[in-house]
């Protein structure tokens, strides 16, 4: 890469390419079509299809996914985004940024045949008519059709109840009035909105900035590229993680830790305000950006995995599209306003904000986030359906669903017996 474009990497990088590795190869062609200038601005519209893809994953896997490996399943989407910020910033260093966003081309389509390969969710199918086929997803989905079959029976009995309690007028506003809705749906809005000011994503695309603010004499492209791996590493072991541990604990330990170390790299930079620059300046705040990453990383998975749990399954489909768009675009506009942020209030001043941020997350999450990990979608959408709005008002008979190993190869084996 030539020395005339290591500031258009710099700028173009971390807030265009990385942001759109994965959603789509419509919004890619586009990309390696416009002119460098007019890459400071984004279509909207655009942006908002490329992103809803990653939404349907979401619904997809929390629709057909069992409660013990649900939340694996959810997260796993987020190891390959963060792959593919790795892969974008380790061939923009080395290729010229259209022929990147060319050959990020490659796995959107292969994601788009890959589509046809899976069945439509049971849930869609049995809700719209479509029993027979609900059961064969299902039995395909889960190996077994005894399983598949009591599963396909639950769902039949909640639904007839449902339909019993609901109105066929009812719009989807209406709908999402109801308490059943109008909770997670204020839920999942204000963690977004927090996780978006403490900067999660921000971190993402303009690691080059903030890692060049530092002041050492290293190559800056070479250290967002490490970064990413961090990201990567943290983002497995987090999927890892979310098989043992409770969601409520995860998202209160990450967000306590990302506020710590945005407060104590915020006061060392303020404390370094005005002194020449010493050898340790590099490994404080180094290790602080390092730590901030590795507590983070929850973060910036957990939105997925609430979208995909928490709304009731009559609106989860439309609920998850608009809020997802809806964030989207308030993500888009805050990115594009990071660089004034940035120059009103330095990074010294950008990171107080991420730290306060994450103190009110933590403090939000405890009080209203329910416990979801090995509950089924049915039983999170009866907990919602209650009185109580807040977490330790909640009925004392919710408790933890203790599931069992899967045991497929003893199903089969009696069936065929």
């Amino acid at each position: 890469m030539s020395v005339e474009r290591d500031d258009e990497y710099s700028k173009f990088m971390p807030n265009k390419l990385a942001y759109h590795v994965v959603p789509g190869a419509d919004f890619q062609c586009k990309l390696a079509h416009q002119n460098s200038r007019k890459l400071s601005t984004i279509d909207e519209q655009d942006y908002e299809q490329a992103n809803r893809r990653g939404m349907r994953n979401q619904v997809y896997i929390a629709e057909t996914a069992e409660p013990n490996l649900r939340s694996l399943l959810i997260g796993a989407p987020y190891v390959a985004y963060s792959c593919g910020i790795l892969l974008v910033y380790s061939l923009g260093s080395i290729m010229y940024w259209r022929n990147v966003a060319w050959c990020a081309n490659v796995l959107p389509f292969l994601a788009v045949v890959s589509i046809y390969c899976i069945p439509e969710t049971p849930s869609w199918l049995l809700r719209n008519g479509h029993e027979k086929k609900a059961l064969q997803a299902l039995t395909f989905l889960r190996g077994s059709e005894i399983s598949a079959q009591k599963e396909v029976n639950d769902m039949k009995q909640r639904l007839d109840k449902e339909r019993d309690t609901t109105k066929t007028n009812e719009n989807i506003f209406r709908l999402c009035c109801q308490r059943v809705a109008i909770k997670p749906l204020v839920i999942v809005i204000v963690f977004s909105l927090l996780q978006m000011f403490s900067g999660t994503f921000i971190v993402i695309f303009y690691a080059i900035d903030i890692v060049s603010e530092f002041g050492a004499d290293f190559d800056s492209k070479q250290a967002a590229i490490w970064t990413a791996a961090v990201r990567v590493v943290c983002c497995m072991i987090f999927c890892a993680i979310l098989i043992f541990v409770r969601r409520r604990r995860i998202m209160i330990l990450s967000g306590i830790g990302s506020g710590v170390f945005c407060l104590a790299l915020s006061g060392f930079m303020y404390a370094r305000m005005g002194h020449p620059k010493m050898s340790y300046d590099l490994l404080v705040a180094g290790g602080c950006l390092l730590g901030y990453i590795v507590f983070n990383t929850a973060l910036m998975v957990m939105p997925g995995i609430m979208i995909g749990e928490l709304f009731p399954a009559r609106i989860r489909g439309r609920t998850a599209g608009g809020v997802f768009a809806s964030m989207n675009v308030a993500l888009f506009i805050f990115a594009k306003g990071f660089p004034a942020l940035q120059s009103l209030l330095k990074m010294r001043g950008v990171f107080l904000v991420f730290g306060f941020s994450s103190f009110l997350l933590t403090i939000f999450m405890c009080l209203f986030q329910p416990e979801t990990k090995g509950r089924s979608l049915e039983h999170i959408e009866d907990y919602f359906n209650g009185n109580n709005w807040l977490w330790f008002r909640r009925d004392r008979g919710y408790k933890t669903v203790k599931l069992l190993p899967l045991q497929p190869l003893k199903e089969n084996a009696a069936e065929s017996a």
